[in-house]
């Protein structure tokens, strides 16, 4: 774990065996912005953008290991849901958020991109967690009754950009997060391409 990635890519080669299952990830020099390119064009999620010289460094975020998104993500922590209305089942929207300075804070509802399993399946694994008390240290406004949860859940959401209060436009539900935690939802740092990346 201490030694630089570029060594710890040497040894992993070699020992790495034959697998349909497993591949190398060769490190990519000097043509950062092309692959950056490729991945947007094959509809990836982004690259990770590694320092040759970096030391594996467990369970931390650092600035030697970036992720530069081909479109913008966030992991967010579910905080309710609100009555569905029209011909929906189950919910409506999801009202988020993320941690900052040890706080919870509000970063929008998300009410797109349901599948009407997602919608049954969300509201199944959210009700038990129901709670009277807002979990945001002010509640945020919202055009439907809020059922508050215990901010436990994790969701990834796309969306197009900040409002300058900080809440996503546009969101657009990805998938629920099973391998994160609560804490780990912070917000994403936006890394443009026209910045290097």
């Amino acid at each position: 774990m201490g030694l630089p990635l570029i060594r710890r890519k040497e040894f992993l080669k070699k020992v790495l065996p034959s697998h349909p299952q497993l591949r190398f990830s060769d490190h990519v020099r000097e043509e950062g912005v092309l692959f950056y390119r490729a991945a947007q064009e094959k509809g990836l999620e982004g690259i990770i953008a590694k320092h040759s010289q970096s030391v594996y460094e467990a369970g931390k975020r650092t600035q030697q290991w970036l992720k530069v998104k081909t479109r913008l993500t966030q992991e967010a922590v579910i905080a309710g849901f609100t009555e569905p209305g029209g011909g929906r089942n189950y919910f409506g929207a999801l009202v988020l958020g993320v941690y900052e300075d040890d706080g919870l804070r509000y970063v929008g509802h998300v009410g797109t991109g349901f599948t009407e399993n997602d919608l049954k399946n969300i509201h199944e694994t959210l009700a038990p967690l129901s709670r009277e008390k807002c979990p945001f240290p002010r509640e945020p406004q919202s055009h439907a009754a809020v059922t508050w949860v215990k901010p436990e859940r994790v969701c990834e959401v796309a969306f197009s950009g900040w409002t300058e209060d900080g809440v996503m436009r546009h969101p657009v539900f990805r998938r629920l997060r099973e391998d994160r935690s609560a804490r780990e939802a912070v917000r994403e740092k936006v890394i443009s391409s026209r910045d290097g990346g």
